[in-house]
């Protein structure tokens, strides 16, 4: 595909600082260049960022890119947008997550033990729809992926008042449409995990927080507990403490429900920091100010 293909992509950064010149770099080095580059700097929640983003651009195609994720090939953007030309039951395309050469032990430890910091790199086409009841995720987020601003538009949009999940939420909305997801083979960006102990933990907890939202916003979907009450709230910080130690060697995912044993201490206290989150976003904190 071709720029004179008739079809036009444009590119959409959320990002705080705008620290985004090597990104920017490679994008525009790209075998398929998106038409334009936006990056949005400054803006919270980041689902009012890539709104305001899709607002501010008019390509046909929408390619989103956090500003820590790089491409790991010069033709992903042709493979993201490709599969969308090619096929109009496909909603959404997306790349693998991978660690950057220059990963450090713990981010690689931090790989290791919670499920969906990184991606397999899949060999083939790989469907990955989100369910639409109970918990799950698509492997695609939006770290990297693509999508026709009429598939955009018929969603509705990211949700501006979630803090954090806004891809999951909107992928739900997605998915409701009819929407087919697919992760295209071969295409990967480098994402980094967390640096440290400390940015895990308060990633996770802001996480929870989201999660919280979420769960108040969309009952339906049956996604989390309710804890509406202090009793409740307290109940569930006991339950999610005494759940600490067995969860070193014993992992469970509510997005895919099964058991594994292995020792992961830092996946359980990743858990922790998700469920003080969780209680803090039912104490109606989690509004973005925090």
């Amino acid at each position: 595909m071709g720029k004179d293909s008739g079809v036009t992509i444009s590119a959409i950064i959320p990002s705080l600082k705008g620290d985004t010149a090597t990104l920017e770099e490679a994008l525009e080095k790209q075998t398929r260049a998106p038409d334009e580059i936006k990056v949005i700097k400054g803006v919270r929640p980041n689902g009012a960022a890539r709104n305001l983003g899709v607002q501010s651009t008019n390509g046909d195609i929408l390619l989103f890119v956090d500003d820590d994720a790089f491409p790991g090939s010069p033709d992903l953007v042709q493979n993201l947008v490709q599969p969308l030309i090619d096929d109009p039951t496909i909603g959404v395309t997306g790349a693998a997550r991978v660690l950057p050469p220059n990963a450090s032990w713990f981010q690689k430890r931090v790989a290791a033990e919670i499920p969906r910091t990184v991606n397999p790199i899949p060999s083939a086409a790989l469907e990955t729809n989100p369910p639409l009841n109970g918990d799950g995720h698509s492997l695609i987020t939006t770290t990297c992926c693509a999508l026709w601003r009429s598939t955009y538009e018929r969603a509705g949009g990211f949700s501006e008042r979630l803090i954090s999940g806004v891809d999951t939420d909107f992928f739900y909305r997605l998915r409701c449409t009819g929407a087919r997801f697919m992760m295209v083979p071969h295409v990967f960006v480098e994402h980094h995990a967390p640096r440290n102990l400390f940015d895990l933990l308060r990633k996770y907890r802001w996480y929870g927080m989201g999660y919280a939202q979420e769960t108040q916003e969309r009952p339906e979907r049956g996604i989390g507990p309710h804890l509406p009450t202090v009793l409740h709230q307290a109940a569930f910080l006991l339950m999610a403490t005494l759940w600490v130690i067995p969860n070193i060697i014993i992992l469970y995912s509510f997005g895919y429900p099964h058991f594994e044993l292995g020792f992961r201490p830092i996946k359980a206290l990743s858990t922790y920091a998700v469920a003080w989150g969780y209680v803090y976003g039912w104490r109606g904190r989690g509004n973005g100010s925090v």
